[in-house]
Order: C-alpha cells, then structure tokens, then sequence
C-alpha cells in the first residue's frame, strides 16, 4: 500500500523506560528488537465521548500489532467504524538502524596481525637479528613480514557502546511521520491529506569482541593469518510518547475547517486518540563466535628503510548476523601497506610513518536488507480491523563497500617502547550504498490546547541508499613486557557524527613472537 512505504519508523528505544504499563515484547534474535520495542496491543474503542455520534461499532485489541497510524479510507460518516482503516507499516528507517549495525560489524578494526618483534636471518653471517626498529602499529597493518616458520599469537579486546545515529542520541530519538498521504474524507477546505505524527525512542546498542589472531611466515616474504573473534551484541529498546498533529478534532468551521479532524488519522482504528505514553520495549544480548578473519599478505618491497605489502583480508559468514554476531556475508578486502623507518637518533628515537589503503566489498545480507511486518487481519463486532504484526519478514540486499584508509606513525622510544598515532578514515558506500537517516520537518496543529499549528520534526528513512564518510583518530602505546612478550593499550576516538556513532572505544592486548 501506498501508505506503507511513507510512513518511516526508526524502530529503536532508550534501555529501560521504567513502567509497569509498558508492554515488553520477546524478540526471536537481537537484530529485531529494534522493531519488538514497537509492538503492541492496540486498543479499539470509544475514546471520544462528547457526543454519541463517536461511538465505534466494534472494540476489543488488535493483537500483536506494530504501532502505527491508522488512515481514514472511508466516507465520513463511516468515521467509526474499525473495518475503514488502514494501518501503516514502520519499517524504513529500522532498517537503516539494522544495516548501521551491520556496517559497524564489518568495519570494527581488529589489532593488526603483524608481530612487533620481528628477527630475520643476518645472510652474511646465518644468525638471527632483530629487524624491528619499532614495536610497529596497532590499527594500521604493518608493511613487513614476520619471517619464515615464524609464529605470532595475539589477543584482544574491544567495546563498542554506540551512542548516536548521525549526531543524533540513541537515548531520545525523535521519529517523524510526515504525513501527507490520502484521505476519503473530504474536508470543508478540500484538504484530504493525513497530517503528521512523531514518537519518542531510545536505543542502547553494544558490542564486544574478543579476539584471537594466529599468524605464520610462510616465507621471508609472506605471511598468512587467521582471527577468531568472539563477540557479545546486546539491544534495548523502548518507543514511547506518541502523538498526531491533527488539532482539536472538532473539524469546524473558520479557517482550519476541516483539516484539524483528528479522525482522518489516529493512533488506534475507528477512535480519537491522539497520544500514547508508552508503546512497547524489548531487550536481548548473544554471545558466540563472529565472522572467521583469515589474511594473506606479501612484501613486494623489503628495505631497510622502506617496505610494501600487498594482501587480502577475507571474512566468512561464521557469525550469527541475526543476533549482531557476524555480518551474514562474505567480505574481500584487497589493500596496500607501506611502512617508513627513519634512522635512529642519537638518543635511540626512531620516527616510522606508515600508510595503508584498501576497498571491502560484502555480499547480500540480511542487514543489508529490509524488515518488515506481516499484512494480518483481526474480526470484532463484525468488522474486518487490518493491521501490521509479528512475525517479521526478512529481505537482503547488500551491505555497502567501504573504501578505507588510514594514516599514521609510530615513535620507537628505545627497543621496549612504542607510540603510535593514526587517523583512519572509512568512505562507505560508494558503489552499493547505504541505507541512512535525515533530520526533517513537517507542518501540524497542536492536538493540544489552545490547538495552534506546530512543526512536527524528527528523523525519517533517506530514499533510496547514499555515500558517506566517516573518520577516527587512534592514540596507542605498545611497550615489550619480558622478551617477545608485548602488551598493547589504545583508545579509538570517533571524529564525526556520520552514520552510528561509538565514541570513544578502548583496546587492549598482548602478543607473543617465537
């Protein structure tokens, strides 16, 4: 229905909104509390009393239904009657909350694989040397190999806490419904468009991940990777304080004739209501493992001073991406590494430039995709009351390709001591595109007194997919413990608002070299 596709819904909701009335719905996986947090019983019945023209035919519940607007499709003297409605479905802008997510997933930047002590065989005297004038990166791949039958092991952690949706707080969206759409009423001014409404939600969105790198020098010039990660996503939702700008309801005469008829769209079918506090919550968190990370990579340059590196980074579908565990897709990411060494000053400072560059590109998956309800009806009183419920329906599509880059040195304080500064930037969707969300604004009268016009603002879906770009500062310190032993501490900090926002996001590992 033509309805469906305009009225944009970001279903998300803020942790616990604390109220025994709210009603808290049980999501199948994590990637559909977004919309859980939005069903709802809907209530149909008399809720305008000033006369006994406003009495409905039928009452009772449409279970299991998504909140949403009801639209008037009937004559107006048939204005109480539940069978003309028809209700809207909230899925465009959920959807671009689950493809965020998902993009998120596939863009979290790992440790980099490449040991920070590295030894190579002296060719002249057949002895092992240490060739690492740093402790190298951490974000960033270092360009030099590891060395034949060589072995790197290494840990990490990260947490994730998402906190916005371009420059907007996950703890109090407001989500707007612009109206617009076609109306059978037929008003004294000739309007017969429904107006618009908005809702509160806030979203607590985290993910952890846990993960394990192996690496082996295959050659002097080649080394082959493997990660493991494993990843804990949870989501709470709560959508709360709905309301419809369409006046005081009496639809009279003067110059708002008409047009301020609180019956041509409300929140429940065949009634007048106009506000709800409370819609809906839901809550889930998952734990298991995330998408296998395997990289090839290979010098193609090996100097003292200077080393390039060529590889490919690809991860499997191996996490549950229903639960925020994995993307549900395949990803290939070809890039280019360089590291630069400058010669050691006469208090051991050496100063190590390092640059890499590369383009992922995933496949179709459900995050990538749309989410949406399914078309049910309900009978009461001999009515026909259609509605939009559980359970979800599930497209996919792809999730976009990031072009990423990133930028950086490390300063070699000694052999123990490294600090590394990067920026790192991600453009993300520039052939497939990204699903996003956009501030607008729309037009209403007050449905509460004195019933004066408003503007109605909030987030709505951006039609079709778009390109942005997102970029990030990272602060490091590597310091060697005991022998090869090296522990790592990072703190990666978000430097824009575009698409879903973690702040500030700490880092911590160990590695080892034999």
């Amino acid at each position: 229905m033509s309805t469906s596709t305009k009225i944009n819904y970001l279903v998300a909701a803020a942790f616990v909104i604390g109220s025994a009335s709210a009603q808290n719905q049980s999501a199948p996986n994590v990637s559909q509390v977004l919309m859980y947090s939005t069903v709802t019983t809907t209530n149909v019945g008399a809720q305008f009393s000033q006369s006994s023209l406003f009495t409905p035919d039928a009452s009772g519940s449409i279970p299991h239904a998504l909140f949403g607007i009801y639209t008037e499709r009937a004559a107006s003297g048939a204005i109480n009657t539940p069978g003309t409605y028809q209700p809207a479905s909230p899925t465009a802008l959920n959807s671009a909350v689950s493809s965020a997510i998902g993009v998120a997933l596939s863009l979290i930047p790992v440790a980099s694989p490449a040991s920070a002590v590295i030894r190579k065989t002296d060719p002249a005297t057949g002895l092992e040397v240490g060739a690492d004038s740093t402790l190298g990166p951490i974000l960033t791949e270092r360009a030099e190999t590891i060395g034949k039958r060589k072995w790197f092991l290494g840990i990490s952690h990260q947490d994730f806490h998402f906190t916005s949706i371009n420059g907007q707080s996950l703890n109090g969206l407001s989500i707007l419904y612009q109206g617009g759409d076609s109306s059978t009423i037929t008003p004294a001014n000739g309007k017969n468009t429904t107006q618009p409404a908005t809702f509160n939600l806030g979203l607590d969105v985290r993910l952890s991940q846990d993960l394990a790198f192996v690496t082996y020098g295959a050659t002097d010039r080649v080394d082959i990777s493997v990660g493991i990660p494993m990843v804990h996503s949870a989501v709470a939702a709560t959508a709360y304080n709905a309301l419809v700008f369409t006046g005081d309801g009496l639809g009279g005469g003067g110059p708002q004739a008409g047009s301020n008829c609180w019956c041509m769209n409300t929140l429940s079918p065949g009634t007048f209501q106009t506000t709800q506090a409370l819609i809906g919550q839901s809550a889930m968190a998952k734990s298991g493992i995330g998408d296998l990370l395997v990289r090839v990579k290979g010098a193609v340059v090996d100097r003292s001073q200077a080393v390039v590196s060529v590889g490919t980074d690809l991860r499997f579908a191996t996490g549950d991406a229903g639960n925020f565990l994995g993307t549900g897709t395949t990803t290939i990411k070809p890039f280019l590494a360089v590291s630069l060494y400058s010669k050691p000053s006469s208090s051991g400072v050496v100063f190590s430039p390092h640059f890499n560059i590369g383009w992922q590109f995933s496949g179709k998956s459900e995050l990538g995709g749309t989410l949406n309800g399914t078309p049910q009806t309900v009978t009461m009183g001999g009515e026909t009351v259609p509605y939009i419920g559980a359970p979800m329906i599930v497209t996919k599509d792809y999730l976009p390709d990031v072009f990423q880059w990133s930028v950086g040195t490390e300063f070699a304080l000694g052999h123990r001591n490294t600090v590394v500064v990067d920026i790192l930037g991600n453009q993300v969707g520039w052939i497939h595109g990204a699903q996003t969300v956009r501030e607008a604004s729309a037009p209403g009268f007050s449905p509460i007194a004195p019933y004066a016009s408003a503007t109605a603002s909030g987030l709505v879906g951006v039609t079709g997919r778009t390109s942005f770009g997102q970029y990030s500062g990272s602060f490091g310190y590597k310091v060697k413990v005991a022998s090869n032993l090296v522990a790592t501490f990072n703190a990666l900090v978000r430097l824009d608002n575009n698409g879903l926002t973690a702040r500030f996001v700490p880092l911590y590992g160990l590695s080892y070299t034999f």
